[in-house]
């Protein structure tokens, strides 16, 4: 488990499961946005079967409150084209945005990885227009590198991402 002052981040556990998936499927139902594909519920059963979505490339960990109620979700995914991670992140409910638990995840889930991955760099992509995740990354010491034009696909229609990158060196949490 990985502990903030607010927020405590760890690995999904099989007694979750259910919860999750109902989280999941109403978040992606009233977020324009939603950074993380929901498919059946056999599948999603099926993939925390086999590697309880967490691997060295890939991984899945919960946001708890210092209630240990589920409020978010960060994950990250060895980027195809780079020698890098990518990261995504979401609070839930909206009664929980805007408190900070965001970017205390993102910092120390960003210092977990540099610290237990050999990785050098760490990236966002974040849709242009979504300022309060443009604004997270810029307070965890992300640097902005430019737009991606059109590249991912959102309710029916194309959207641009700001690309944000975090190097090791520049980690302030080292």
């Amino acid at each position: 488990m990985i502990e903030g002052r607010n927020v405590r981040i760890r690995p999904i556990k099989v007694s979750e499961l259910d919860q999750l998936f109902s989280i999941l499927e109403l978040a992606q139902m009233q977020n324009e946005f939603f950074p993380f594909d929901v498919e059946s519920e056999y599948n999603f059963k099926k993939e925390y079967e086999a590697t309880g979505f967490w691997q060295e490339d890939k991984g899945l960990a919960l946001i708890l409150n210092l209630k240990n109620e589920i409020i978010g979700m960060i994950s990250y995914i060895k980027s195809i084209f780079l020698d890098a991670q990518e990261l995504k992140y979401i609070i839930f409910d909206e009664k929980n945005r805007g408190k900070g638990f965001m970017k205390e995840s993102l910092k120390v889930f960003s210092s977990f990885l540099f610290s237990n991955r050999k990785i050098n760099r760490l990236q966002l992509a974040i849709p242009d227009y979504h300022r309060a995740s443009i604004a997270v990354a810029q307070k965890c010491g992300y640097i902005f590198e430019g737009i991606a034009r059109e590249a991912i696909f959102s309710n029916g229609k194309y959207l641009d991402v700001c690309i944000y990158s975090l190097l090791r060196k520049e980690n302030p949490q080292r």
